[in-house]
This record gives structure tokens, C-alpha cells and sequence, in this order.
């Protein structure tokens, strides 16, 4: 679901009356979080390749591109932006290899991703033995 910043900035006014922050400030991350619920396009490609390729015990994916506003990758510092994400991937494809392997791998996967913009990838990559100890 997704709110038109007008109705994100109409349902938070009575929060911000006798706020420190500025509205603008508010507003912009009560966008960022609910058009943050379903995932932009690249969350989405994301997820669908990393499931698809290594068929996950576990996958968690944030967008953190709020965090980098101003910064390479994301100069606009657009909410919506999809420039850095965390990933944490629990899979047994990365059985016997090396972390730089695991990452490789990912970003192998990731490829089209990240030469049309993705700027970060935070990754935590582990097997289910990993988790279990």
C-alpha cells in the first residue's frame, strides 16, 4: 500500500504540532515507511533472484538508502530510493565456501542490480549449521 505524500503529510499533522522535527522531515520518512511495506522494484528483483538462486532457509532485505541521503549512490536522498540494502541470507548453497565466495556469488546473482544503480549491498551470509551453533 502506498500513500500519496499529501495523505502521508494529512494523517501525520497532529503528530508533528509541538514536534522538534520539521514537518518536511516527518514526512519524509512516513513516506519512506509506507511505501517501504510492499518493496520498490529492485527489493523485489532482489528477493525473487537471491530466493531463486539460493533457494534460502532464512532471507531478510532492508532498504537503508535513507541512511545514505547525500551520499554516492544516493545524492538525492530520495525516500524511495533503492540504492543500499542489508542482506542477511541463511542457505546451504553456501556450504564449504569461503565468505568472499558467498559474496561473489550474490553479487553475481545481483549483477544487472547493481550496473543499473545499486549502489551497497551489507551482506551476512551463513549456512544453517552457522546459525544452529
Amino acid at each position: 500500500m502506498q500513500l500519496s505524500a499529501s495523505a502521508a503529510a494529512a494523517s501525520f499533522l497532529p503528530i508533528w504540532q509541538g514536534c522538534r522535527m520539521r514537518p518536511a522531515l516527518i514526512l519524509r520518512r512516513s513516506v519512506r515507511t509506507f511505501s517501504g511495506m510492499a518493496g520498490g522494484p529492485i527489493e523485489i528483483s532482489i528477493k525473487e533472484k537471491l530466493t531463486a538462486g539460493l533457494q534460502p532457509v532464512t532471507l531478510k532485505l532492508t532498504n537503508e538508502s535513507h541512511k545514505h541521503a547525500g551520499h554516492s549512490g544516493n545524492p538525492t536522498g530520495a525516500p524511495d530510493a533503492e540504492t543500499h540494502f542489508n542482506v542477511e541470507i541463511v542457505s546451504e548453497a553456501f556450504q564449504g565456501k569461503p565468505l568472499v565466495a558467498r559474496h561473489r556469488l550474490v553479487y553475481t546473482l545481483l549483477k544487472e542490480e547493481l550496473d543499473a544503480g545499486l549502489h551497497a549491498l551489507a551482506l551476512k551470509t551463513k549456512t544453517p549449521s552457522e546459525v544452529a551453533r
